[in-house]
């Protein structure tokens, strides 16, 4: 699926697979890699809330084993009721 953005440039929906996930950031597994330094936006399903961020790719690297792309991602773009949900999220699976 794509969509239009207001500046006329396609987007892309990528399916990704969360490995881990912290306030800071979070590690992905995906099929394609993606640039070190680029900016993305991010959508994570945690349990029923959707998680909206925006994240600079720090590394990417071929996965050890299977196939894909380990891609580990630092929010640089977070709302304030993403913040919160994001929070709540992590305490729950802490706790």
């Amino acid at each position: 699926m794509r969509k239009r953005t207001l500046t006329g440039h396609a987007r892309a929906q990528v399916p990704a697979r969360l490995l881990d996930l912290s306030e800071g950031g979070a590690l992905l597994v995906q099929g394609t890699p993606l640039e070190v330094g680029a900016i993305h936006d991010i959508a994570i399903d945690l349990g029923g809330d959707s998680l909206s961020v925006q994240a600079e790719v720090r590394h990417c690297r071929l996965a050890d084993r299977g196939v894909g792309y380990h891609i580990g991602v630092e929010f640089v773009g977070v709302a304030p009721h993403d913040q919160r949900l994001l929070q709540e999220y992590l305490a729950r699976r802490s706790g």
